[in-house]
């Protein structure tokens, strides 16, 4: 019985993924430079041809997946720009982070892009983006930080530094876990937000 439409699209998903779960391994452990088309395929268990009919170059590859991250920054921007009480917003998100790191979820393959973008010499019009709206969103934190001392929830200090500490915090995780793997142990959350959201303070 021939397939349907529905399986061969399912077929081509399940493809582009295996595709960018390799690529993202590869660049994150080879750099994006040493990485060629035929890695790509060897670790997605699938011959060049047959990734060529996804993406025509490496770079092409490349830049959906900036694409992809630069989409993901906006809608993380968007949650920090919300009008719920700061200490709120930082916890949930944290948790949730940490949840994604533990099953080495999208978190852990936006920071391995992110890396390899911001290390290039000379970035595409896709990397300059995803850095513009990574800063966007760096801003919203250290304005939300800002708001929450304001309102006596959050310890003093420098609200860009302290969201430079916060955010980094959560990307040194998802570094950890690409390079243990199992052996990651996952902190609390609380252990991730302590020094930034005050105790036993009322709303």
């Amino acid at each position: 019985m021939p397939r349907s439409e529905a399986q061969y699209e399912a077929m081509r998903a399940d493809t582009r993924e295996r595709i960018e779960v390799a690529a993202i391994r590869l660049f994150a452990r080879q750099g994006f430079a040493a990485t060629n088309v035929r890695d790509i395929a060897r670790e997605a268990g699938i011959s060049t041809g047959l990734l060529y009919r996804h993406h025509r170059t490496k770079e092409d590859l490349f830049g959906e997946l900036v694409t992809r991250a630069a989409q993901g920054l906006s809608g993380v921007t968007a949650r920090f720009l919300a009008d719920d009480p700061p200490a709120e917003i930082i916890t949930a998100f944290t948790e949730e982070l940490v949840a994604d790191v533990v099953t080495n979820g999208t978190f852990v393959e936006f920071m391995l892009i992110m890396n390899q973008s911001f290390a290039m010499a000379n970035p595409p019009a896709q990397v300059r983006t995803l850095m513009a709206r990574h800063d966007a969103m760096m801003r919203a934190v250290a304005d939300l930080i800002a708001r929450g001392q304001r309102l006596g929830r959050f310890h003093p200090g420098d609200p860009a530094e302290l969201a430079s500490c916060w955010f980094g915090a959560l990307g040194g995780l998802a570094m950890l876990r690409f390079t243990l793997g199992k052996r990651f142990v996952a902190p609390r959350p609380t252990m991730l937000t302590h020094f930034l959201i005050k105790e036993n303070t009322d709303d």
